[in-house]
Formats: C-alpha cells, structure tokens, sequence
C-alpha cells in the first residue's frame, strides 16, 4: 500500500519535469529575434550608428546572444547591456568606421554569420550591400529593422527611400538581401575623378608650354637664316 502510493507522486513529478524542459525547449526554439540597427554614412566614407541585436530572456540571469567584437576595433566600437520588452541582448555603438573595418565587425560579429553588411567604392558611387538571416525564426517571432542614412544622390535601393534614408524590414523565415547605391565625391582625399582632372591638365600645361618653347626657338632660327651675312673689312 505504501509503496503504491509512491509510484504516482514519482510519476507526476517526472511529468513535471518534462513539462518544464519541454517549455524551456519551446522557448529555445521560438527564436525571438530583435535587431535593429540605425547606422548613418558620412561622405568622408565612414559610418557611425547604433546596433541592437537581443533575443527574448528564457531564464533569470539570461544575457542574449554572444557578441564577438574584434580587438582592433575597440576604440571604435563600444557594447552596453540591453534590455527592453523582455528582450535582453547588446547595443553596439559604432563610431567612424572606415568601409573595411564595417566588414571586419559585420563578418565577426556572430558565429553564425546570420547579419552582413559591407560597403564599396567605385569612383563617385557607393555601394552598400548585406543579408540578415532569419530563416530559423518563426514568422511571428522577430522584430528587425534596417535604417541607413546615406549622402550625396541614392541612385537605387530595394529598400524604402525616405529622402537618403533608406529603410529594411527583413521577413522572418527567409533570408533577406538588401542594398543601396549612392553617389557623392570621396571627401577623405582628393578623389580619382579629380586626380584625374589634376593630371590631366598639368600634361597640357607641359605639352602647351613645350610647345611654346619649340615654336619660339624655330622663329629665332628663321630669322637668323634671313638677315644677310655680315661684311669682313681687312
């Protein structure tokens, strides 16, 4: 009698058990998903902004995702603990990133590479290009938003284009692409079109003043053949 009265208490705190693990696993496997990020591209081709990216807190101490930030960008780029509407995770704040060090920090960041971005130069044309993957995010778990305000002319985005500030809202359960190109003058030095501009006219400046000079001593030598011959007098 006593030992039957044991098996059901056991039973049900097995039960219970289960039940919490499968709930933890549950919550494991929603992937709520928070990233926002708001960065702004100075035509001295840097960029500046902010990053959230934080998951939902499925335990007490839970601190988010893990974020790697490579040591050589350490003084650009600085994390604070972020936490908001049961979201829990990292700001990073990112300060006059130069176009490489942006691909450096984007293709550290997570293990699993899921957030790229990297930007490139082509004479007065910037391209800017990347991809969130959200594809193991269930389609009502994510809140993602992409902001980048960009200088100069936007000559084409897939993404919303508010006045050169052009906007993403990655889907969940796909893998989103997004880009934008923009032209405007590198200011960080003296661009290729105006190095260009620079030489050329110095090599026309050399060839017009050759010229002068070729044209200067073939008179002298005209005038020097027509003046008659000077008389000797013994």
């Amino acid at each position: 009698m006593h030992q039957a009265t044991r098996k059901p208490i056991h039973r049900f705190r097995r039960w219970a058990a289960f039940l919490a693990l499968s709930s933890l696993a549950l919550l494991t496997l929603s992937g709520c998903v928070r990233v926002q990020a708001a960065l702004v591209v100075s035509d001295n081709d840097t960029v500046s902004g902010q990053l959230v990216v934080a998951t939902v807190a499925i335990k007490q101490d839970d601190s988010g995702p893990a974020l790697t930030i490579p040591p050589e960008l350490r003084g650009k780029v600085r994390t604070q603990v972020y936490t908001a509407d049961g979201y829990v995770g990292q700001t990073i704040s990112l300060q006059s990133l130069t176009f490489p060090e942006v691909t450096l920090l984007s293709d550290a960041i997570t293990v699993g590479k899921q957030y790229r971005v990297s930007f490139r130069r082509a004479g007065n044309l910037v391209t800017m290009a990347g991809s969130v993957d959200l594809s193991e995010v269930p389609k009502d778990r994510a809140d993602v938003q992409i902001k980048v305000t960009l200088p100069g002319t936007v000559k084409r985005t897939n993404g919303v284009n508010d006045n050169g500030t052009v906007s993403w809202k990655p889907k969940p359960g796909t893998v989103t692409e997004f880009n934008a190109t923009v032209e405007y003058s590198d200011q960080s030095g003296v661009s290729w079109t105006k190095w260009v501009t620079i030489v050329g006219a110095s090599a026309i400046g050399v060839a017009l003043l050759v010229l002068a000079l070729a044209l200067y001593s073939h008179k002298r030598s005209l005038r020097a053949a027509a003046e008659p011959p000077k008389s000797s007098h013994f």
